[in-house]
Order: structure tokens, then C-alpha cells, then sequence
């Protein structure tokens, strides 16, 4: 009876251990090379007007070797990994999309390895570490997120320090015309343009052992420092969608006219006689609420004024400069303070948010506290597609919420993720991330720009 229950158990170890997969392992023919290489290539290329060269002396160069690019958008491991057809690379990805049941177990038989928000992940690091060790390619984008509004992010030097320790060559990736195609922003998906990408740099591996992890860092955060507003000023672009400035109103949130924040909405300029035939599109104009000032957003991605009295920036990244000066103005002044009613939310099991209270969440003094109540996530409602699944839709979390303060401090905040328009996620050490859902979402823009000019006047 003994040796039977052994038997049991070894098996279902074995097979639990076929269900696990090594992250950061050679990447698999056919879910890498044919699925993504050929099928998933052939559907990519044609959607979103790729005009992508591979590059011989690229491919050819020996491993190990770390791929760095910037991140506009959502798509860049495929323009990263077509750009490198014939030699698979082995992609750092969030850790969000492994939760995914089916998508999860394709990319990480394709070989790609998760990186969970805001904190040092020694699984990501001991799997770079191996692929690197193997002389493989490592594909990543150390700034961790898609660019907000056009330009380039800063990133921290953990990255060069693996680069210094393996010796790997690093290759500088750019690509043009993605943020443009899919912002981070977009409500109305993606639009018809046209990407280019380009291999623009080179570190030799005996280059690397020559300079500091400082160097190293410095290296590529000038080689990725990039503005795609400034590059279609010199390269004119016409990009197709019906919708071309929905979500903008959640970056580019106060008037240039009037200054009033939180005031921009988007409006059709479909039927509007008053306006340019070119600009009668629909959802191309921000408009105020308070002043009425609009502003159309052209086919190009750049703005112009829709009348003689009306205000705006060249483009959304002029905007949110100008903005940045407003919010960090308001959080130097003395008793700033922001708050916001929100419903909040927690990982249920690997995959599903389930809302676990209501409260108001404030900026005040160099804390982010939320005030409310909060229940366990498994007696929480779980949501899919921002609605409550069916079995859940009844069910009242007030009898089993209690009353709770949760803070976070803004100084030495570990980060924020933030998916405009619709939450804001801080991560706390002790319990994980926290989802915040705001009664007013567009206030989003607001809170981050907050935090951070709180952070920095901080760790100034």
C-alpha cells in the first residue's frame, strides 16, 4: 500500500514537472521560428505596414548578445524579433502576460522570461543569466514601459550590470512609426501607418570588458533617447483610424486655453462645416468643457488650433511638458493635496482581479493613503473585461469589507503601473499589488504626474 502511494506521487510529480517550463530556454522551433516567424509574421507585417531588413552583420556577431530597444509600443518584440529573422531571441516580458493560460505557456515555450513590476526578480535574472550563458540572445526594453507620450523613459543600470558580468555584446534596436501606429493610450486600437526599424548601434564584447557598468548604462540610455514627434517632423507620415485622438484626452488633460484641468474631452469634427475638409474626421478633436477651446488632431498625429481663438501644443509630447511644469508647480505648494473616491482591487488566484472594497485615495504630505474597506480577495467580485462575471454580479462585499488605511510612501516608492483611462497599480512589499479604479478615470494623468514631482522634489 505503501510503495503504491509512492508510485502516486511520484507520478503526478512527474507530471507536474512536464507542465513547468524553463524559462529562458532555447526558444522552440515551432513556436518561435514557424508560429511567430511565419504565421504570426505574415499577419503582422501586411496590418501594420512593416518595412522591416534583416541585418547579416547583426545575425552573424557571436553570443553572447543583448538586443536593447526602446518601447513605444505594445508590439516591439515582433518588430525586434522580424528585424532578426533567422536567430531567435529569448524576450523579457511582464509578468502579467504569463497569467494568460493558453498565450502564457506559447511565449514561454518560445522562450521568453517573466519580469514581475516593480521589484528585483532573481527568477528573471537567473533566467537571463542562462541564456546568456548558453551564448544566446537576450531581446529587451529596459525602460519597462511603453512610451506615454512619444518620447523616450529613463532606466535604471541593472541591466548593464548583466551585460558587464556576462561580457555579452550590445546591439541598440529603434523602430519608427510604432508608438504613432499603437500608442499606450489608443481607445480606438491600432492605426494604419507604416514601421521601419533599424540596428543603430554595436558595443563589442571587448568594448564591454573595457568600460564600467556605468558606462555601460550611459551607453544605451543615449542611444535610445528618442522622440518620434521629431522624427515625423522630418519624415511626414499619414496614419489611418477612426478614431485618431481617442484617449488623448487622458494624457493631454488640461487646456492650454484656460488651464483647467481634467476638462479636455474627444468630439467628432465629422459634420463640423466650420472646420478644414481634411479635418472632418470622426473623434479627432479635443475640446475643452470649461472654454470650449478645440483642438484637431490631424492625420499625422500633430495638433492644430480648429479656430483663430483656440490653443494647443505641435504634439502630445509638447503638451505634457508644459503640463509637467503645472503639476510639479502645484505639488511644491504648501498643504497640496489630491484625493479621489476609487474602487479597489486584488489578485484572485494567478489570473483574475477581484474589486475588494471602495474607499478615497489622497496625496498628501509624501504618502499616497487610501482610506476605506477591503475584503480577502476570494470574497471579492471578480471581474473579466471591466464587469463583474455573471455568478458574482449580486454578490454585496460590505458585510465581509472591514475598515482599513493602506499607505505607501512616495519617497522610495518601488513603482507604478499605470494603464490610462482605466487604474493605477502600487506595489506594497508585504502584500503585492494593489489596483486602484477612480470614480473620475481621466484624473489618472493627474495622480501620476503628482507622485512623481512629489518623488522628485524628495529625492532631490
Amino acid at each position: 500500500m505503501g510503495e503504491e502511494k509512492t508510485s502516486r506521487k511520484e507520478k503526478e510529480t512527474k507530471n507536474k514537472a512536464k507542465d513547468q517550463f524553463e524559462y529562458g530556454c532555447v526558444p522552440s522551433w515551432f513556436w518561435y521560428s514557424f508560429f511567430g516567424g511565419v504565421i504570426a509574421a505574415s499577419i503582422l507585417r501586411p496590418a501594420f505596414g512593416m518595412k522591416l531588413k534583416t541585418d547579416k552583420k547583426i545575425k552573424d556577431l557571436p553570443g553572447p548578445m543583448v538586443i536593447v530597444g526602446n518601447h513605444p509600443s505594445f508590439i516591439d518584440p515582433a518588430i525586434m524579433g522580424m528585424a532578426l529573422k533567422g536567430r531567435p531571441i529569448n524576450f523579457v516580458a511582464g509578468e502579467f502576460l504569463f497569467r494568460k493560460p493558453v498565450f502564457g505557456r506559447i511565449i514561454t515555450k518560445g522562450g521568453c522570461i517573466p519580469k514581475a513590476q516593480f521589484r528585483n526578480d532573481l527568477r528573471t535574472v537567473r533566467a537571463m543569466m542562462r541564456v546568456l550563458g548558453r551564448g544566446g540572445v537576450l531581446g529587451i526594453f529596459p525602460e519597462g514601459t511603453r512610451f506615454t507620450d512619444g518620447r523616450s523613459i529613463a532606466f535604471e543600470s541593472g541591466l548593464a550590470s548583466i551585460i558587464k558580468k556576462t561580457g555579452s555584446t550590445v546591439v541598440i534596436f529603434r523602430s519608427h512609426g510604432a508608438y504613432m501606429t499603437w500608442p499606450r493610450w489608443s481607445q480606438s486600437s491600432w492605426r494604419k501607418g507604416r514601421i521601419t526599424a533599424e540596428f543603430t548601434d554595436i558595443l563589442p564584447a571587448e568594448k564591454v570588458k573595457e568600460l564600467s557598468v556605468d558606462e555601460i548604462h550611459q551607453f544605451m540610455r543615449e542611444r535610445l533617447d528618442y522622440n518620434e514627434y521629431e522624427y515625423f517632423a522630418e519624415h511626414p507620415q499619414v496614419f489611418k483610424s477612426k478614431g485618431i485622438a481617442a484617449g488623448m484626452q487622458n494624457i493631454a488633460n488640461i487646456c492650454p486655453r484656460c488651464e483647467g484641468m481634467n476638462t479636455t474631452y474627444i468630439a467628432d469634427g465629422k459634420r463640423d462645416s466650420t472646420l478644414p475638409k481634411d479635418a472632418r474626421k470622426k473623434k479627432n478633436l479635443l475640446v475643452c468643457s470649461a472654454c470650449g477651446n478645440r483642438v484637431i488632431v490631424n492625420s499625422r498625429g500633430f495638433f492644430e488650433p480648429a479656430g483663430k481663438e483656440d490653443k494647443c501644443f505641435p504634439d502630445l509630447h509638447q503638451w505634457a511638458k508644459w503640463e509637467k511644469t503645472i503639476y510639479e508647480k502645484k505639488a511644491s505648494e504648501e498643504g497640496f493635496a489630491i484625493s479621489e473616491k476609487v474602487s479597489i482591487f486584488k489578485l484572485c488566484g494567478e489570473r483574475d482581479q477581484a474589486k475588494v472594497g471602495e474607499g478615497v485615495l489622497t496625496v498628501k504630505d509624501g504618502v499616497i493613503t487610501y482610506e476605506g474597506t477591503e475584503c480577502a480577495p476570494e470574497e471579492g467580485i471578480i471581474y473579466k473585461k471591466g464587469k463583474p462575471i455573471s455568478k458574482h454580479r449580486d454578490r454585496d462585499i460590505s458585510k465581509s469589507a472591514k475598515p482599513v488605511t493602506r499607505t505607501f510612501q512616495i519617497q522610495g516608492l518601488k513603482g507604478m503601473l499605470m494603464d490610462y483611462g482605466r487604474f493605477m497599480e502600487l506595489y506594497d512589499p508585504r502584500d503585492g499589488a494593489y489596483r486602484f479604479v477612480p470614480e473620475n478615470i481621466q484624473r489618472l494623468y493627474e495622480f501620476q504626474s503628482s507622485i512623481m514631482a512629489i518623488k522628485d522634489q524628495l529625492d532631490s
